[in-house]
């Protein structure tokens, strides 16, 4: 071992390293990202959502992640917002509609549950001979939603085809497909895939078809993509707020100004009543105390009419403003003697 002209040992051939285990391989993860829901890591059981990313989940596990109040809260934890924290809400997803694969019997013996595992998971474990059977099919060519063919489906009614197959019915009948029901006069909008109309919800839409499960330069491209998209949301959401904002001013001044205007006339309307009413009662009052004259009488008819209309007056007096008017007599003003019942009686006198 050396110093004999030989070759050298290297240290791995002399030392045994503890071997690590290798990676699980591509097809695994293939098989695990079409079988399995991406959040909870369970079998994709029905119903099944899509996000704009590709990815599939069980509605149930997404809503439980919506639900929780914080990431750390999440049942999912912070793998899961990782996973899904580009969701927001359930309108971000689409819900699929799969066909499942009729290679898998349902009528198998087992339990109910059994049965739906069976149709749910892609394959027994230990079948390492043959890929498992995929649990859903593309519906027109039949092909097993396994990865080993490209897949997309259709927002916004969520018809899963592959793209082969989608390729094949666009170069048949490459006009954008309508109803054909009699009932729709209107020829609305309908999914290539099942014929089906969009409804008016649907239809609001635009139509697009979006890879399932992508991968690498496709993947960055349909993020940047929704990154882009949920900005537009976002500032749609704020010019039309602040239009909303800017009606409602609009309305406002406008009754504002109404209002004023309407309340600076009748305040001129009250205050020339209130001049009106103060001027007749000023003519009431000088008509009722001015004598009744007649047109083209001489002076002595107004002297007489105005006597008479200042005995008038006096009589109208009470009797202790018009005793002030009499004129008394010489024997009236002179001081009479008191009675001799009252002189006697007097401080004076008891002096």
């Amino acid at each position: 071992m050396g110093n004999d002209g030989g070759s050298i040992p290297k240290r791995h051939e002399l030392v045994k390293t503890k071997t690590t285990r290798s990676r699980d391989s591509e097809a695994a993860l293939t098989h695990q990202q079409w079988a399995y829901c991406a959040l909870s890591k369970q079998p994709l059981r029905a119903p099944v959502v899509a996000c704009p990313l590709g990815r599939m989940y069980n509605k149930d596990a997404l809503i439980a992640h919506l639900l929780a109040p914080s990431p750390a809260a999440s049942p999912y934890g912070l793998d899961g917002h990782q996973v899904a924290g580009h969701i927001r809400s359930l309108r971000d997803v689409v819900t699929l509609r799969l066909t499942p694969n009729p290679a898998l019997d349902p009528s198998a013996s087992g339990t109910a549950a059994d049965k739906d595992d069976e149709a749910t998971l892609a394959g027994a474990a230990g079948a390492a001979d043959r890929p498992p059977p995929a649990a859903f099919v593309c519906p027109v060519s039949l092909r097993e939603m396994n990865g080993s063919v490209r897949f997309v489906y259709r927002a916004p009614c969520g018809c899963v085809v592959s793209d082969s197959a989608l390729r094949e019915l666009r170069r048949i009948d490459p006009t954008p497909s309508t109803s054909a029901s009699p009932d729709d006069a209107r020829g609305a909008r309908a999914c290539p895939i099942d014929g089906a109309p969009d409804d008016e919800v649907s239809a609001a839409r635009a139509e697009q078809y979006v890879p399932l499960n992508p991968k690498g330069e496709e993947l960055e491209r349909m993020r940047e993509a929704w990154d882009v998209q949920k900005a537009r949301d976002k500032e749609d959401k704020r010019l039309a707020k602040k239009k909303r904002k800017a009606a409602v001013g609009a309305g406002d001044d406008e009754a504002g100004g109404s209002a004023a205007a309407s309340g600076e006339g009748s305040k001129k309307a009250r205050k020339a009543d209130g001049a009106s009413k103060a001027a007749a009662a000023v003519r009431a009052a000088a008509a009722a105390h001015a004598p009744a004259v007649k047109a083209g009488a001489s002076v002595p008819q107004l002297s007489a009419t105005l006597a008479a209309k200042l005995a008038d007056e006096k009589r109208k007096q009470s009797p202790a403003i018009a005793s002030l008017y009499v004129k008394k007599g010489e024997d009236e003003m002179r001081v009479r003697p008191l009675p001799l019942s009252v002189a006697l009686c007097s401080p004076s006198s008891v002096r």
